[in-house]
């Protein structure tokens, strides 16, 4: 799992990003960063690429998940950025409570968007996970 908190009843702090207007979501997403200004200043890519955005964060920010689920039966890696200001060690390691393999969470330096600048040592990372899983 990369970047994302473990399943929660209670509603995100996020603000619910689907329904924001778009000059709230332009800021949002300049705020939380791993958006080109190109895609966020330019009004004509904006209009196309604004509909992808509210459709995947209103996937997000209305799914509710399982009451009592049951735990994973599979092995089970976290990984995320130091700096993430959407998603923070404590949400990342919230996913203890739902693998019955739990091996820990991989924390690189960088915000929401770290794999961006760790791509080799996060597939490095995961290749090892798998590996050791498999073992």
């Amino acid at each position: 799992m990369s970047a994302y908190g473990a399943p929660q009843v209670e509603a995100g702090a996020d603000g619910r990003p689907h329904l924001m207007s778009d000059e709230e979501l332009r800021g949002w997403l300049r705020n939380v960063g791993g958006s080109q200004p190109q895609l966020l200043d330019d009004d004509a890519v904006w209009r196309k690429f604004a509909p992808v955005f509210r459709n995947d964060f209103q996937l997000l920010d209305t799914w509710a998940p399982p009451r009592d689920p049951e735990p994973l039966p599979v092995p089970l890696s976290v990984f995320g950025g130091r700096r993430d200001r959407l998603v923070g060690e404590d949400r990342l390691l919230s996913w203890e409570a739902f693998a019955t393999h739990f091996r820990g969470l991989k924390r690189y330096e960088g915000d929401h968007f770290y794999v961006m600048n760790h791509r080799r040592p996060l597939a490095a990372a995961i290749t090892a996970a798998m590996r050791s899983a498999a073992a």
